[in-house]
């Protein structure tokens, strides 16, 4: 199913989409399994496909001077009014008694209309989405495990780019390979996974600053999870996994004549509670991370908030997501970060109250806040906005 943190980025410009070119091109095929589902009958299955669209209203108000954008307007408050349209699907490409394909695709569009600068109003638009396949593999029928394996492409563009305080993230291209074990010892699970990550970032002619961000990563995580519940058709259940994780970044257009290779490890917890018309999770989790570099090295924790409220009245559903994001760098003199990159201090909230409409058709309300702000000059920027979308599944 489409998620809330999938649905919320009206509010989040920082959230890869996929153009609709690009996706044909990265998935053959894809198409034309969309065009043609009675061929596929047997070998494959639509688990879920989503298309919604709707209209926003943002405010944004601050001071950051972003590497990303160059260009000065005189305002500190900006407005939009922004139309998306999405599509989401998760398709089974094949099942057996031991093992799973699955692929999951989010494209879509978001066009902004802006007002209150000075210059000029801008009409930014986003492109953009992402393509991910899973495969689940039980060794011996389960007894000794699962293996699994990931691969994902992300993809990001951004036309007519406004100045601040309206922020839009660096368009990109962004891609992955993850492989993992998980196994269940004495009613706990211990999980192993291994990511390698290439991300290159689009550097427009008058702004090849953002080439600098190009990196390649290597992520490797280490986790022990445990869940208590009466019975295993039991919708009252409570869990938790601590977890450590190593992250090694290398960024080919940084650093002469030493190349800058940053180093991060991290340690986390994640709780889970679930009642019959609730479920809650949290996730906890501190860094340090350490640089060539030493403008770029920092200490950081963050804390991230989910909260699922099914029925409330009139068969209303309420999602509610937070972020707080607390980053302090070892260097004080700091200057020209990106905001969502090299990440500062970050505060979120959104909400979204959803209620069926129809056969297939639902209706959602949202509004967010969010701020990031920096810890060595104190600039900032916020966004504002609510949203009303329709959501529809024709499949």
């Amino acid at each position: 199913m489409m998620t809330f943190f999938g649905l919320v980025g009206i509010f989040t410009a920082n959230a890869p989409r996929l153009t609709g070119w690009r996706l044909c091109a990265t998935v053959p095929g894809l198409a034309g399994a969309l065009l043609l589902p009675a061929t596929l009958a047997g070998q494959a299955q639509i688990r879920d496909l989503v298309i919604s669209g709707g209209l926003a209203g943002e405010a944004w108000r601050g001071d950051f001077t972003a590497l990303s954008f160059p260009q000065i307007d005189s305002t500190e408050r900006a407005v939009a009014v922004v139309g998306e349209w999405s599509a989401n699907g998760i398709f089974t490409l094949f099942r057996r008694e031991h093992s799973r394909l699955e692929t999951t695709v989010d494209v879509g569009i978001r066009q902004f209309a802006t007002g209150g600068f000075q210059l000029r109003n801008y009409a930014p638009r986003e492109h953009g989405g992402f393509v991910t396949t899973n495969y689940w593999h039980e060794i011996a029928g389960g007894r000794l495990g699962t293996v699994f394996g990931e691969v994902e492409a992300q993809f990001r563009q951004i036309v007519d780019r406004p100045p601040m305080p309206l922020y839009l993230s660096p368009g990109y291209e962004i891609y992955r390979v993850k492989t993992g074990y998980r196994r269940s010892v004495r009613a706990a699970t211990l999980d192993l996974t291994v990511t390698g990550e290439e991300a290159d970032y689009a550097a427009p002619a008058g702004l090849p600053n953002l080439d600098l961000l190009d990196r390649s990563s290597v992520i490797v995580e280490v986790g022990r999870g445990r869940r208590f519940q009466r019975h295993p058709d039991s919708e009252r259940y409570s869990g938790f996994r601590v977890f450590g994780a190593f992250r090694y970044h290398n960024y080919p257009k940084q650093g002469a004549p030493e190349l800058r290779v940053d180093r991060a490890a991290g340690l986390g917890g994640t709780y889970e509670l679930g009642r019959e018309q609730l479920e809650f999770k949290a996730t906890l989790q501190g860094t340090r991370s350490r640089s060539t570099s030493r403008r770029v090295e920092y200490n950081a924790g963050r804390l991230d908030v989910e909260l699922q409220l099914w029925e409330l009245w009139k068969d209303m559903d309420l999602n509610i997501a937070g972020t707080l994001a607390r980053k302090r760098y070892i260097d004080p003199g700091q200057d020209a970060l990106v905001p969502g990159e090299e990440a500062d201090n970050e505060t979120s909230l959104y909400a979204e109250l959803t209620r069926s409409l129809g056969l297939n058709v639902d209706g959602a309300f949202r509004a967010g806040w969010h701020k990031v702000e920096t810890n060595f000059s104190g600039a900032y920027y916020t966004r504002f906005g609510g949203a009303f979308f329709l959501r529809v599944r024709p499949w």
